[in-house]
């Protein structure tokens, strides 16, 4: 599965979200075969009729999709969808898949479901990549996602070619898992970050300070991230249009909740802020920016 030889291989995408969509993009445009599902037939009159007019084929089901590809890259919302898609509906990946098949799961899941999904599809000489991403859809669409893998080195090693026309870093981090346990840690520095931005934001508005400038000065110190270029004006213009929606991020939060609780971990600031993606839930502003945040935050 040599970079020389990728306009041979045969690539399904299942999930063409916000996410999927521009990943199955860039490889139709880097010359693979790419088979491609959606649960909504729908889109391919939509969104994702730019896909067809490629070249990208339509598969009726994942089983009909794994039956005629050399990898299949997964995008879906959780741990349970995975296990639906792959393992457990009456179409399912498994249904179709020949050995040798090389699954990369680019959802964020919890590490137990990827190990358990691994080891089962072992026995069918089927392997399973856990390949979280980080990078959101803007990383998505300009092909420079950071991809972190867990699973056997071999499988790796054949996929990171493919991986690597829609990544700009793809590393491989150990065993099953090991992608998952990497991308939560990824999503509790951010969420607690996101947090933090908010908090400095609310702080400078209730003393009458420029917003704006108190965001230039921060971004030229210590306190300078990615999630502040991103976040801070966001929350001073009011706009929520979404970036990262509030839902995935209480998603992944909750997943990174039942982990730490699995190992007895005491993290309070974690904790915190999934009380507040919470609230935001219950306000109805599941697909809202995460930045919304600082909508959850009330004078005492």
């Amino acid at each position: 599965m040599t970079e020389n030889h990728h306009n041979k291989l045969k690539i399904g995408c299942i999930g063409l979200g916000f996410m999927g969509r521009p990943i199955a993009r860039h490889l139709i445009h880097a010359g693979y075969d790419v088979y491609l599902y959606a649960r909504r037939p729908d889109v391919f009159d939509g969104e994702c009729k730019d896909l067809i007019d490629a070249g990208g084929h339509i598969a009726s089901s994942p089983a009909e999709l794994a039956a005629q590809v050399d990898m299949v890259l997964t995008n879906v919302m959780a741990g349970p969808d995975v296990r639906q898609v792959v393992l457990e509906q009456d179409d399912a990946i498994i249904k179709g898949a020949r050995p040798g098949l090389i699954i990369v799961d680019h959802s964020t899941i919890d590490p137990a479901t990827a190990i358990d999904l691994n080891k089962q599809l072992k026995l069918s000489a089927i392997d399973f990549i856990d390949a979280p991403v980080s990078g959101g859809s803007i990383g998505a669409e300009a092909g420079t996602l950071a991809i972190m893998m867990g699973g056997d080195a071999d499988a790796v090693e054949k996929c990171t070619p493919v991986l690597s026309h829609y990544s700009r870093t793809c590393l491989h981090m150990g065993g099953a898992g090991t992608g998952q346990i990497t991308k939560l840690c990824n999503q509790i520095a951010q969420v607690i970050t996101i947090q933090g931005v908010a908090e400095a934001m609310q702080f400078a508005a209730a003393y009458g300070a420029d917003q704006k400038a108190v965001m230039d000065v921060m971004a030229s110190g210590f306190a300078s991230s990615r999630m502040l270029e991103l976040m801070a004006p966001k929350m001073i213009d009011d706009d929520f249009t979404p970036l990262m929606k509030s839902q995935l991020l209480h998603k992944d939060a909750g997943i990174a909740q039942g982990a730490a609780q699995d190992k007895n971990l005491d993290m309070p600031a974690l904790d915190l802020v999934a009380e507040k993606l919470n609230f935001l839930q219950e306000q109805g502003w599941q697909e809202k920016d995460v930045s919304i945040l600082i909508k959850a935050l009330r004078k005492k």
